[in-house]
C-alpha cells in the first residue's frame, strides 16, 4: 500500500484515445503526432522529433533527455538525464520518473 501511495512523480495518468491506453506523463505533456512511427503519444511540450539511436526509432523528446537504461524492464529509454527508476503502481512496470516532484495518491490522481 505504501508503495502505490508514494509513487513519487511529477507526473498523471493520461488517456490517449489513439492508443485506448493511459499513459503516466509529466504534467502539461501533449498528444503530439510522430510522423516517422505514426503513432500519437504525450511528450513535454518543448519536445521535438528525434532519433534514438539505441531503439533505432524517432522518439518526440526535449533537447536534454538522454537515454538510460532500465536495468528491471531490460531496455533502454529516453529520459530526462536527473529521472530515477521506480515502479508504476497503474501498470506495475518500472519506470523512469523525475526526481524534482512531489507524492501523488494513485486514487486522486487527475486522469483526463
Amino acid at each position: 500500500m505504501l508503495l502505490l501511495i508514494s509513487f513519487n512523480a511529477v507526473s498523471e495518468q493520461k488517456y490517449n484515445p489513439y492508443t485506448n491506453k493511459f499513459e503516466t506523463v509529466r504534467p502539461g505533456s501533449q498528444l503530439k503526432y510522430n510522423y516517422m512511427e505514426e503513432e500519437w503519444k504525450y511528450a513535454p511540450p518543448n519536445s521535438k522529433l528525434r532519433y534514438d539511436y539505441l531503439n533505432k526509432k524517432y522518439e518526440m523528446a526535449p533537447k536534454n533527455y538522454t537515454n538510460k537504461y532500465n536495468y528491471i524492464e531490460k531496455k533502454w529509454e529516453m529520459t530526462d538525464p536527473k529521472s530515477k527508476l521506480q515502479k508504476n503502481p497503474y501498470n506495475n512496470k518500472f519506470e523512469f520518473v523525475a526526481p524534482y516532484s512531489s507524492e501523488i495518491d494513485p486514487y486522486k490522481s487527475d486522469i483526463d
